[in-house]
């Protein structure tokens, strides 16, 4: 399992910065990347508040190298665009780390970023490549990928079929169809643990929500 890392990177030399900057009212959200071609990664990205001048300002980012509106949404237009070498080449090193990008927004000063990193040595590799060519990197937010089979919202087992247990014994129904007692026995374990196991139960559940 790999980590999920978000982050910020800010420099001028990142891609589609001069293209941003030239429209400040646009939002560019990052869909997808295709990197075939590391020198020449393809990006499927959602302009929100877009307008034609964002079209003349892709034509003269020198880190695009070419681009087509693939259609008009409401909820943002949609672009594909290839990219040519930047003065800050982030795809390339993402393909040497066999790191996967999940993401991005593009900014006047940067990117926020979101990536699959196969480890912690190649996230602090990647930073070193970042710092060393004059971006600031800033980590908001690192988790490890859960496997498949791992309870969801952060929920040990023992917690997961704990709330399981207590739902379908009626203790969350209004009025209470069960006790504590009850969803100790079906567990095997006392009321007290029982009791335990769900507050920590829910209190992660809020925590994962609110």
């Amino acid at each position: 399992m790999g980590l999920i890392a978000e982050f910020q990177l800010n420099s001028s030399d990142l891609p589609l910065t001069d293209a941003v900057a030239a429209v400040p009212d646009i939002t560019l959200y990052i869909e997808r990347i295709l990197v075939v071609d590391p020198d020449r990664p393809i990006v499927l990205c959602r302009a929100v508040e877009a307008s034609d001048d964002f079209a003349e300002a892709l034509a003269h980012d020198p880190t695009v190298d070419a681009y087509t509106m693939l259609d008009a949404r409401e909820g943002g237009d949609m672009y594909r665009i290839r990219l040519r070498d930047p003065p800050l080449p982030i795809y390339r090193k993402y393909v040497e780390l066999g790191t996967t990008p999940l993401g991005g927004i593009v900014t006047v000063d940067g990117w926020w970023g979101r990536a699959r990193f196969p480890d912690r040595e190649a996230l602090a590799e990647y930073r070193r490549f970042c710092t060393d060519r004059g971006a600031t990197f800033k980590l908001e937010r690192l988790t490890r990928e859960s496997s498949t089979d791992d309870p969801p919202f952060g929920l040990t087992r023992e917690q997961h079929q704990a709330l399981l247990v207590a739902r379908e014994e009626g203790y969350f129904a209004v009025p209470r169809e069960a006790s504590t007692e009850d969803v100790g026995d079906r567990l095997g374990i006392s009321a007290p643990s029982a009791s335990e196991r769900l507050r920590r139960g829910i209190d992660r559940l809020l925590e994962s929500a609110l």
